[in-house]
């Protein structure tokens, strides 16, 4: 039986051999970096536009705030950390930054107590359960600019129809746009309204996915339906809690939309919060510097309250 003789097998070409050409250098580097290419490649118009519309943008608003500049005319003028000291020393701005954590501190509280119970209530097999489901969540979708016509047109003080209603009843009419009292009770009411169906949705998705056996056991051992809701859906609910609060703080120093479009800041100021007073820097007295410096001091507030709460909640499982 003859034998095969054995081959040796040639050694492979390395990129830095000189005997190899330059294409035959950069098909050895293409061949050997292809799926990492190929990768990047595709990730590179993500990349693009990230850097274009966001990283870029944020390092332009870094840079404002130590600058003065009206945005129009001439070019950005360094001043330094004068913005940031009047952020500070003009009480205006500390001012509507709490004024938009105590706004957001009520409309969260109202969007996850109600949405919990809307989503309690809503997690039954019950006929048009899912028609009840769309109600609750069709104020989401409808756009803010058509519910402050609604509610402007409601609460007119000459044609509205609380007014027509209070009349008609022999009660004390009440001029809801020069109230702060009022004004502040239908902005926080309606913003509850606007967007509790997104805390349903997210409630309403947690309960459903926690184990109908614990649920099972917890009535075998006799739990009545109070100590079922305390020991076993709030704890398995406590993740999807702490991403509400997380989300629902950073969404409270972005409310813009309410303000604009119900009261403007009015009366006299005193519901102006911290976005509509640097729209009001940037787009009325045209200060791009000012508006810029509490934009971060916003980010800086927002990004600290987060990892305070992270922390807390991350001590608390442990």
């Amino acid at each position: 039986m003859s034998r095969i003789p054995f081959k040796k097998e040639a050694p492979r070409a390395q990129p830095g051999d000189a005997s190899l050409s330059f294409r035959q250098r950069l098909r050895l580097f293409y061949n050997r970096h292809r799926d990492g290419a190929i990768g990047y490649s595709l990730l590179a118009p993500m990349f693009a536009f990230f850097a274009v519309f966001s990283l870029f943008p944020v390092l332009f608003v870094i840079y404002l705030s130590f600058t003065e500049w009206n945005g129009v005319l001439g070019l950005p003028k360094w001043v330094g950390l004068d913005n940031f000291e009047r952020f500070f020393t003009t009480g205006d701005y500390l001012l509507t930054l709490l004024r938009a954590g105590f706004y957001g501190l009520l409309i969260l509280v109202g969007c996850m107590s109600v949405g919990f119970f809307i989503a309690l209530l809503l997690n039954q097999k019950v006929k048009g359960v899912g028609l009840y489901r769309t109600l609750w969540y069709l104020p989401v979708v409808v756009s803010f600019a058509v519910v402050a016509q609604i509610a402007n047109a409601v609460l007119d003080p000459v044609t509205g129809l609380v007014h027509n209603v209070m009349e008609r009843f022999g009660m004390e009419t009440i001029i809801f746009q020069q109230s702060v009292f009022w004004m502040t009770f239908w902005l926080i009411l309606i913003t509850i309204w606007k967007g509790i169906g997104g805390t349903v949705i997210i409630y309403l998705a947690g309960l459903q996915g926690i184990d109908t056996s614990l649920y099972e056991a917890a009535k075998v051992d006799g739990a009545t339906r109070f100590n079922i809701l305390l020991y076993i859906t709030l704890p398995s609910l406590r993740p999807i809690t702490m991403y509400i609060a997380i989300m629902g703080i950073i969404a409270s120093f972005q409310i813009f939309e309410p303000v604009q479009l119900l009261t403007r800041g009015g009366p006299q100021g005193h519901t102006n919060i911290i976005l509509h007073r640097i729209y009001q820097d940037a787009f009325q007295s045209f200060n791009m510097g000012m508006a810029s410096a509490s934009s971060v001091m916003v980010l800086l507030f927002t990004f600290t309250l987060t990892m305070i709460q992270y922390r807390i909640s991350q001590r608390n499982q442990t």
